[in-house]
């Protein structure tokens, strides 16, 4: 991708021109940029040269080189990489292996630059050893090659290293289907040509592409089975699975080997070439009677008729589909004004000019605004792949491939944005994921290169019903609920239940799959006249409450559990508090919840004494083992072990739980920075020297509050965090179980919420008596250094801070 890109702009003259040339300003000028801003080359602000860049500018012609040996692969016929390559690219091969041989012989092998210029000869070499049945025994050129790299000994044998690198080998084939537009890439950039999808495709050999995206995508497709089994599991069932953008069928397949002939399998895809290799993998897997359509993922209105002329309603369907949305028809309009214009990708439009982000938004909104009349009943299961922002990609080089995804995808007029942005044009779609059913790739590192989600029509809430309550706990009328609002504010978007904020879904998702896993569970051993009891310990505003309800509402847990003579009940149990209180006015008129006070008259109650002698199924302990001390925590594990029933589930999650992984940071570490800030500017030697609303704060700070701030500031966040080993020893005397960790992006605005919540702001930076000054020194801090500071690091997002999660779940020993 780097040699296709400094060999066109090279061309251009443009590599001497900063990047900034006015005269030449295509969208596709903008994708070669922003892949070389990807590696660290460029500033993708300003686009001058960085020390990186400057540096692999002494290899400038090294890299056009091999981009011009590239591009003599222009065909893009079906069988164009089964055949030995022509005596002129033999030679053209051999004599850029043989200046690669004399030019390495002194460079250093693990140098970025020497893997790329080692991989402009090893993609095609190896793409072409592959498609002509050569690649288990190389000769020649190829074999000298591969003998340079570490794949093959001395003695022609696969080394330890090329074995492992055999089993990427199809997945080169993404960026080689490309390389006939990468040839053209010059006359792309000058605007001399375009790329329209669907005209013909002289841009991508599509056979090589798709049987890529099988290799690729066979882990999704895998991982993705539980949300599968869990849609299928119940009534109503799907009477099809339509799969748009099917490529070769090989999800299709796999969904047959696991729910055989029980539903219709429809495949719908843009390319012949596709369908037809989804005809010969479905019927080699023995799926009877599959329906293969050509279709377009941006027409839905389309394929409902398609469907209907085959006697299947659109809506009776499930409908899914793997890395495919990114690939729609961009059909433009006025930008909307609530999109957040947050992706960084270079996107290009049908006449060859540059998208901004905002029109690239109002597009994906507008196109998934096409779905939801038809998804309705079972929703839609998507995997997608994500771009990633060239300031967090130049950290993780090695571990990722954006550089290469988001260039090849840019040019070929494919759309990818970072999962930020995706789910937020969800939610103005009106689509919001199923919380418990999301996944993200990777798990720990800051960033979401691929996502897995089930989307449904976002519904209304469900009508408040007053009952007779049955709570040991009510907030007084006259509380004053801003605090809790605050909170609530910061879990939800807006303080809409429909649209959880992605910080706190993704750990809060698992907590209630287990939960629903072993109230499912209970379910089939149910006797009449029991009740399956939840409870939720340190509920605050109720997140986990109101994420587990709509679960069981999806899955007709009460329905169920009265065709069986039972019962359902979800306790919330919490220190009362005004964000107590929140919950209570969220929760209150819910049939199914019981709100208890855990502290009366300053004493904290054990747990079976709160449930009245009744034990409970499961324990949720959502985001709260990390406000414990040791001997706290050791007394709340006795609590939960005795209220819960022999082999009982506790569920939990927390975000500020040590130690973190290399690339991420606890929840309240940007609160700890605060505070050391904070306390700096206290002890700042020059006061008339801090930004103004330091200096007021400081000279307006009482004497002799110092002690007493503090010991509040340790109170309401820990200063060192508690340990996942310390919180795994408590449990260990009464639980056995698995403690794992993931990281989640918290949002930079998220970031300043958190600070700003009143309860937190006043015990936090107590030594600051008037709120509005003491606001205005947080956003202060929080903007000018905490954010900066720690977004700069290797904790960095796109938009915010990776946080590291503590998620386990255990049972009670017997």
């Amino acid at each position: 991708m780097l040699s296709s890109a400094i060999r066109a702009l090279d061309a251009l003259d443009l590599l001497d021109a900063q990047g900034g040339s006015d005269r030449l300003d295509t969208g596709y000028v903008r994708v070669a940029w922003r892949a070389l801003a990807g590696v660290g080359w460029l500033d993708e602000k300003t686009l001058e040269w960085t020390e990186e860049g400057r540096a692999a500018q002494r290899h400038r012609e090294r890299y056009a080189a091999g981009g011009r040996f590239l591009a003599r692969f222009t065909d893009n016929a079906p069988d164009s990489w089964e055949h030995p390559w022509d005596p002129a690219t033999e030679a053209a091969f051999s004599d850029l292996l043989r200046a690669h041989e004399h030019w390495r012989a002194a460079a250093d092998p693990a140098d970025m630059v020497t893997m790329h210029l080692d991989g402009v000869l090893a993609v095609p070499a190896l793409l072409s050893l592959r498609g002509s049945g050569r690649l288990r025994r190389p000769e020649g050129d190829a074999a000298r090659l591969l003998a340079m790299i570490g794949w093959l000994d001395g003695e022609g044998a696969w080394t330890p290293l090329g074995l492992a690198g055999l089993k990427m080998v199809d997945h080169l084939g993404m960026v080689g289907s490309y390389l006939p537009m990468l040839a053209r890439l010059e006359d792309l950039c000058r605007g001399d040509l375009l790329v329209r999808p669907g005209d013909g495709e002289w841009h991508c050999q599509r056979r090589l592409n798709v049987e890529a995206s099988a290799a690729a995508h066979r882990r999704y497709f895998a991982e993705a089975d539980p949300v599968f089994a869990e849609i299928l599991g119940r009534d109503p069932r799907p009477s099809f699975i339509a799969d748009m953008g099917c490529g070769d069928g090989s999800w299709l397949a796999h969904l047959h080997n696991l729910f055989g002939d029980s539903v219709r399998y429809v495949g719908i895809d843009a390319s012949s070439v596709a369908l037809d290799s989804a005809r010969a993998v479905l019927e080699a897997a023995g799926v009877r009677d599959p329906l293969l359509l050509l279709g377009d993922i941006s027409d839905p209105d389309a394929l409902a008729g398609q469907l209907a002329a085959h006697g299947l309603a659109i809506e009776d369907g499930l409908h899914i589909r793997a890395f495919i949305d990114h690939d729609r028809t961009y059909l433009g309009g006025e930008p909307r004004d609530d999109v957040p214009g947050w992706s960084s990708a270079a996107y290009v439009g049908p006449d060859g000019r540059a998208l901004s982000a905002a029109e690239m938004e109002s597009d994906l909104v507008a196109h998934f605004q096409r779905w939801v009349p038809h998804v309705g009943r079972h929703g839609l299961v998507i995997l997608e792949g994500h771009c990633v922002p060239p300031h967090v990609t130049r950290r993780h080089l090695g571990a990722l491939h954006s550089v290469a995804f988001d260039a090849y995808h840019g040019l070929s007029h494919q759309y990818p944005m970072e999962y930020p942005a995706f789910t937020r044009c969800l939610r103005l779609a009106g689509l919001q994921p199923v919380s418990h059913l999301e996944r993200r790739y990777p798990t720990t590192r800051p960033f979401v290169a691929v996502s897995l989600n089930r989307l449904m029509p976002v519904q209304p809430p469900p009508p408040r019903i007053s009952t007779e309550r049955r709570d040991t706990w009510r907030p007084t009328p006259d509380i004053d609920l801003t605090d809790g609002e605050s909170l609530h504010r910061l879990l939800y978007t807006d303080g809409d239940l429909a649209h959880p904020r992605s910080w706190s879904s993704g750990a809060t998702g698992i907590v209630v799959r287990d939960t629903l896993r072993a109230i499912e569970a209970r379910i089939e051993s149910v006797r009449p006249g029991e009740t399956v009891r939840v409870l939720d310990y340190g509920a605050g505003t109720g997140l986990a409450s109101i994420e587990l309800i709509k679960a069981c509402v999806s899955h007709g847990v009460e329905q169920r559990l009265a065709d069986r003579g039972a019962a359902f009940e979800l306790h919330l149990v919490d220190i009362p508090t005004t964000w107590f209180a929140k919950g209570y006015e969220l929760l209150g008129e819910n049939p199914w919840t019981r709100f208890h006070a855990l502290r009366v008259d300053g004493a904290f109650r054990p747990l079976i004494e709160v449930m009245g002698g009744e034990q409970v199924d499961v324990v949720m302990a959502n985001m709260v083992f990390h406000l414990l001390t040791d001997d706290a925590m050791r007394h709340a594990v006795d609590s939960i072990a005795d209220v819960l029933s022999p082999g009982g589930l506790l569920s939990f999650s927390s975000p500020d739980l040590g130690p973190t992984g290399p690339y991420a940071l606890l929840f309240h570490d940007s609160n700890r920075l605060l505070r050391q800030y904070w306390l700096a500017a206290l002890d700042s030697p020059a006061p008339h020297a801090l930004a103004p609303v330091l200096g007021e704060a400081v000279a307006r700070v009482r004497p002799g509050v110092r002690e007493a701030a503090q010991r509040r500031a340790d109170k309401r966040i820990l200063p060192v965090p508690q340990t996942r080993s310390s919180v795994s020893a408590a449990l260990a005397p009464r639980f056995r179980g698995v403690v794992e960790e993931r990281t989640y992006e918290i949002l930079a605005e998220e970031s300043l919420m958190t600070a700003l919540v009143p309860a937190n702001q006043a015990e936090y930076l107590s030594e600051i008596d008037d709120q509005g000054l003491r606001e205005a020194v947080i956003h202060h801090l929080m903007r000018e250094r905490v954010l900066p500071e720690l977004m700069n690091g290797p904790a960095g997002t796109a938009l915010g801070l990776n946080i590291e999660w503590t998620i386990g779940r255990c049972r009670r020993i017997r």
